[in-house]
């Protein structure tokens, strides 16, 4: 079949050249004769070598479809490696403060918009009405409430800060100087009161200072009063005393005279003073304040 092939091709290149010739010009009445070279062997196995045969064909078809799972499988990984590049690479959200004690400020929220529950004053179950989280005396009578969040100790967990304030001054007031009443921190799985063993409001009160330092002040009564300087401990709940100052007055004669402590050493007022002022160094910045409605 193939010899069969080759000898066609012959016969039709032998009529393209007569036809060639006989189109054309005339170059003085004589007609040069082709000359048509025999086909040799060497031409016929040339002419079989270049044409492919089917294995060749099976086989070069079997590259072409390899080749082109290739660059499919390639383009896959590297659409992969994209994907997950993309999410190893975002950034971790940070714990939102006010979802972290959300519980919390929903229980103020309450009692703010049920008036402080005034309704059920005389009723026995009045107690009952307030949230777990909230201290006696900040429900003691109605007042505008406030709530800041901010990181006391620099442990990345901001601490939360609820304060009271009357006669609907607002933050917007230059006058605005809410009393604090409730501190909270929160553990990583739960949130705690970080003094729980107090009760602040009228005779004991909390402030907030720089480099951490939380400063509880008290007044058991008109004869003595303090202030103990505490810092969160590196559990990030618990408060550890740094220091303690005390004045206790009494009477000598008719006169009233004042002594200063530093924990149960007596001290100078000159160094009682300076000692106080060490440590209620102001925040850098003010708290930001926002109104529980």
């Amino acid at each position: 079949m193939k010899r069969a092939n080759i000898h066609t091709s012959a016969a039709i290149i032998l009529s393209a050249a007569i036809l060639f010739t006989g189109c054309g010009a005339n170059t003085g009445g004589t007609t040069e004769k082709l000359q048509i070279e025999p086909i040799t062997d060497a031409d016929e196995n040339a002419v079989q070598t270049d044409t492919p045969t089917g294995n060749e064909t099976e086989e070069t078809e079997d590259k072409a479809v390899a080749a082109e799972n290739s660059v499919t499988e390639e383009n896959e990984a590297s659409t992969d490696t994209t994907e997950e590049t993309d999410i190893t690479e975002q950034p971790e959200t940070p714990a939102d403060g006010t979802a972290v004690y959300k519980d919390v400020l929903s229980q103020y929220r309450d009692m703010v918009q049920h008036d402080f529950y005034k309704e059920f004053l005389d009723s026995d179950d009045y107690e009952s009405h307030f949230g777990k989280d909230i201290g006696i005396e900040i429900r003691a009578h109605r007042q505008g409430i406030f709530y800041a969040l901010y990181d006391i100790d620099g442990n990345g967990t901001e601490e939360l800060i609820i304060a009271g304030e009357e006669g609907d001054i607002g933050v917007s007031n230059p006058a605005f100087a809410p009393w604090n009443y409730d501190l909270y921190s929160y553990d990583g799985s739960k949130v705690v009161s970080v003094f729980p063993e107090m009760e602040f409001g009228y005779r004991t009160n909390f402030s907030l200072y720089d480099n951490g330092v939380i400063g509880v002040s008290y007044s058991g009564s008109a004869a003595e009063s303090g202030t103990d300087f505490y810092k969160i401990g590196s559990d990030g709940i618990t408060p550890e005393l740094l220091d303690s100052f005390s004045v206790v007055w009494q009477l000598e004669g008719e006169e009233p005279k004042a002594s200063y402590y530093q924990k149960d050493k007596e001290i100078t007022e000159e160094a009682y003073k300076d000692c106080l002022q060490d440590y209620e160094t102001p925040l850098p910045e003010e708290l930001s304040w926002q109104e529980i409605y």
